[in-house]
């Protein structure tokens, strides 16, 4: 049943409007029998609805079962706290998760019709959850037509109960950090310095036309091919990436069928119909089965990146197929160890042709350990490389078989 009120009790769901204030306050909250001196709050929705627009509420460490909504620039803050000589710095919110206000999504915080949002050191759990399919979608924090930041979190727990209920691959469900809207924007939310891991689809999804999300220096961590695709990063239908210096790990194959696991791969950082000016650069990107994925776009610049332990694909795939074309990109500097070496395909860099590529560069790619360095076609350039234990540097068509039956 879906519920809309808003309650001062633990567990509350609260939702706030933007007021005129001027000033800055620092509002502190503590639960009850636990060192936080001066706490004035045993909630943190509480200081929600009585902070003013620009106002830090500082959170002591404890367990606040809790599910709030935002929609006033306000910075929540997890601090340190000095119980018998020991420094205590864990402030986690574990709600059992509800549908409220008729929203789409189920997020532990959920920042709404605003700017200026900062959500810093806490750690956020979405496991209590009862989510079956594919809606309402589940997250670990949702920003919706909303502007702010991320940063020095740990965001777990988002997989729902029967993840075969969603198999579709957009949007999919089961996000850390998800960032959308339905206005033109434009919004910007940077997801930097977490770490993010046990979801059910993406890391970070950022999605739609409007929508900036720098994603830098996070640690993602995904359970790898198992019910349906799961991306590390997504960025889709007009978002713009900056995703750089994170490190991000899927999973293998393990003993699922070559074909199973491709149909239920893990990849790193996928693209699809992307906006101009996405740039995803010096990422370490592992045991995933594809690294990169690029599915139509323009004016990317791919660069930097250190890819290995690819066992399905290939270390980076670029195609044109979701928006009809991937153009006037730059892919760079990119090196690419141990890509499925005589099994399917396993390039370091791997072009399908047909899907409206045209005008991109291939330059300066390491590959060690891999069936070729670079499978391209003509709609492309593709510079010089340097490549090590490869059966080809490379191909200039996507139609040659994998493996050859035996080694040259």
């Amino acid at each position: 049943m879906r519920m809309k009120y808003v309650s001062f009790a633990l567990g509350m769901l609260v939702s706030v409007c933007v007021i005129a204030h001027a000033g800055e306050t620092t509002l502190t909250v503590g639960k009850p029998n636990t060192d936080c001196p001066n706490a004035e709050y045993t909630t943190i929705a509480a200081a929600v609805i009585a902070a003013a627009p620009g106002d830090i509420i500082e959170i002591c460490p404890a367990l606040y079962p809790e599910q709030l909504v935002i929609s006033k620039p306000l910075t929540l803050r997890g601090v340190r706290d000095n119980v018998a000589g020991n420094e205590v710095n864990r402030v986690l919110l574990q709600p059992s998760l509800q549908e409220i206000q008729d929203l789409p999504v189920e997020a532990v915080i959920t920042v709404m019709n605003t700017w200026g949002v900062s959500i810093e050191n806490l750690a956020i759990d979405a496991s209590r959850n009862s989510v079956q399919g594919c809606t309402p979608q589940l997250a670990d924090i949702h920003f919706h037509n909303a502007s702010g930041r991320v940063a020095d979190d740990a965001l777990f727990g988002a997989q729902l109960a029967n993840p075969q209920n969603c198999v579709e691959i957009l949007p999919g469900n089961g996000f850390g950090v998800l960032v959308d809207s339905d206005k033109p924007g434009p919004f910007y939310v940077a997801v930097e310095n977490n770490s993010i891991h046990d979801f059910t689809k993406d890391g970070v999804q950022a999605i739609n036309a409007g929508v900036t999300a720098k994603v830098e220096g996070n640690r993602i961590a995904g359970v790898g091919p198992s019910i349906a695709f799961q991306f590390g990063v997504f960025i889709a239908n007009g978002a713009v990436g900056l995703i750089n210096g994170n490190i991000i790990t899927e999973g293998p194959c393990g003993s699922l069928s070559p074909a199973n696991c491709l149909n239920a791969r893990s990849e790193g950082v996928t693209l699809k119909s992307f906006g101009d000016g996405t740039v995803v650069s010096h990422n370490v990107i592992t045991h995933a089965q594809s690294g990169i994925f690029i599915n139509g776009g323009n004016d990317a610049r791919i660069s930097d990146n250190f890819i290995s332990d690819i066992d399905s694909l290939d270390g980076i795939d670029i195609q044109g197929t979701a928006s009809g074309f991937f153009t006037n990109s730059r892919i760079d500097n990119n090196t690419i160890f141990n890509v499925t070496p005589l099994a399917n395909e396993g390039c370091g860099v791997f072009e399908y042709s047909g899907t409206g590529i045209a005008g991109n560069t291939i330059s300066r790619t390491t590959v060690n350990d891999a069936y070729c360095g670079v499978g391209f076609v003509t709609a492309d350039h593709s510079e010089t490389g340097d490549y090590h234990n490869t059966l080809f540097t490379g191909v200039n068509t996507d139609t040659f078989s994998y493996p050859p039956p035996t080694e040259p």
